[in-house]
């Protein structure tokens, strides 16, 4: 399979993490089955599909991805979110805190802070990390700026679920796989 997009997640000193390759999906193509799923703030979204099995990359070894995946990334925005899926049922979403993403035309770079939360579908959550992203601003040295935009965005995404507001509305609780493995197709014949 022929993936054209690149992930490169890195540390805040700039070694890379982990990185795969991944499917980017046109902002046309729903990714959901559900017609009333709300796109607000989907217009500047970049989003990437991940079928199961996809070779993750990472620093400790490479491991095929064991479930769906879509990942979401905006510019100028301190978070990112990739929900997870058994088959194309939402499992859960992972929320992780990271530096405004670095986008190009076919891949995203971004700063991951150590600093994530687990939201189900029910949206209840929990911050996950939160030990973790106090130790590497103090071994890493995060600059204030960081470590304000980390902390503030934290507090925007837990008020955003606890008023049911619309950030999160970007994911689908089913995926059209139909669709995904259309574009999956698509892009192993271009």
């Amino acid at each position: 399979m022929e993936r054209d997009f690149l992930v490169e997640s890195r540390s805040y000193d700039h070694l890379i993490r982990g990185s795969w390759r991944a499917y980017k999906v046109d902002r046309r193509i729903s990714l959901s089955v559900e017609s009333s799923l709300n796109h607000s703030g989907a217009d500047d979204c970049t989003c990437v599909w991940l079928p199961r099995g996809t070779l993750m990359n990472w620093a400790s070894g490479t491991r095929p991805l064991p479930r769906n995946c879509v990942q979401f990334f905006w510019p100028q925005r301190w978070f990112m979110f990739s929900a997870f899926y058994h088959d194309a049922e939402l499992l859960h979403t992972y929320v992780n805190i990271i530096q405004p993403a670095t986008m190009q035309l076919d891949r995203v770079s971004y700063v991951d802070l150590d600093l994530s939360m687990l939201l189900k579908p029910d949206l209840s959550y929990e911050v996950l990390t939160q030990a973790e992203f106090e130790h590497a601003s103090h071994v890493l040295h995060y600059n204030e700026e960081t470590r304000i935009g980390a902390l503030m965005a934290l507090h925007t995404l837990t008020s955003s679920i606890q008023r049911s507001t619309g950030l999160f509305s970007v994911i689908p609780y089913h995926l059209d796989l139909t669709r995904l493995h259309a574009v999956t197709s698509i892009k192993q014949h271009s």
